[in-house]
């Protein structure tokens, strides 16, 4: 089992959605211990959809984009 954790959600410690996909992902590891578990806080790194160095590919934001959309297709298995 592959998945992943995506936090997204400014209010840190105060999160109530970054409590739940924590409990959540717990009990997925729980039950199977074999899970494959990568995680990603999008409030603490931002993935920017259009800017003009992504789009020019500068500063790593294309390269980064697109291994995190590998990433998440391999996850997902799309």
């Amino acid at each position: 089992m592959n998945v992943l954790h995506i936090d997204s959600s400014i209010l840190g410690e105060n999160s109530a959605s970054r409590a739940l996909t924590a409990r959540i992902v717990a009990r997925l590891r729980r039950d199977n211990p074999g899970a494959a578990v990568t995680y990603r806080d999008l409030a603490a790194e931002e993935l920017p959809h259009f800017s003009a160095r992504s789009l020019q590919g500068q500063a790593n934001e294309a390269e980064r984009n697109a291994r995190t959309l590998a990433e998440f297709r391999q996850r997902t298995r799309w």
